[in-house]
């Protein structure tokens, strides 16, 4: 009795390793960058500093210029230039003295340490790129919308990935400029905010002039156009009558 009982046993045993078996080969045989192997796959490929909630903080402080691009494993334009994104990362590891400048990597898919970031910076459309510099959590990072070629990515950040004068880098600003941030940041929220409304309510004062004169202007221009006509009238009569004479000469 007791064997048949380890028989049953042995055999419900089976039964229940053949379907976890069937389960997770039917999991993993998702199409290639939706299951659990590609999505391992893609994300160790990733050259780039892999950035998440994690390690955002260290890496986005003052000094640190950055090329982020914000991907998912699964997004066919995400992978066709993987390949040029880990060629700039490694460019520019290999440069020397570069620890200021940062190539990173957000993918959009890891719960929750890189959906938060990218819900952070609002990220609509996969793949997204943003540079810039990376102080004050980077409220300073703009979109980059040009070629995702190696080249071009590598010519872009160039030019691009250079200190900026702006509130949080005084270092970077003419002397000028630098003043005039100090003499901002010396004041208080009221003031600024005050400072603010007088510089819009300017500017709509400046829109009305120039409505105003765009107004008077059109005014004169019909007026010109009336007289223009009047006289093209008046001379197209002239010759008429002129020509009325030679007739009756003739």
């Amino acid at each position: 009795m007791g064997a048949q009982i380890l028989l049953h046993l042995q055999q419900l045993l089976l039964l229940l390793l053949a379907c976890t078996q069937y389960v997770s080969n039917a999991y993993t045989y998702e199409p290639p960058g939706r299951d659990p192997i590609s999505i391992d796959k893609i994300r160790s490929s990733e050259i780039a500093s892999e950035i998440t909630t994690d390690n955002f903080d260290e890496l986005m402080r003052k000094g640190k210029l950055v090329f982020i691009k914000f991907y998912a494993p699964s997004c066919p334009h995400c992978k066709s230039f993987a390949g040029d994104w880990n060629k700039l990362a490694t460019y520019y590891q290999e440069l020397p003295d570069n620890d200021n400048v940062v190539i990173g990597s957000i993918d959009c898919t890891n719960s929750p340490k890189g959906k938060e970031l990218c819900a952070k910076f609002k990220i609509m459309g996969l793949p997204t790129l943003l540079y810039g510099d990376a102080s004050l959590g980077g409220i300073y990072l703009e979109e980059y919308g040009g070629e995702k070629t190696f080249d071009e990515l590598k010519s872009f950040a160039a030019e691009a990935l250079v200190p900026k004068c702006n509130p949080g880098n005084l270092d970077a600003c003419s002397p000028n400029v630098r003043e005039e941030l100090e003499e901002y940041m010396a004041m208080s929220y009221e003031a600024l905010d005050n400072l603010i409304k007088g510089k819009e309510n300017h500017e709509e004062d400046l829109k009305t002039s120039f409505k105003n004169l765009k107004a008077e202007m059109q005014k004169n221009y019909d007026q010109s156009l009336m007289e223009k006509e009047l006289q093209i009238t008046k001379v197209n009569a002239n010759v008429k009558l002129i020509k009325e004479v030679i007739a009756m000469k003739e």
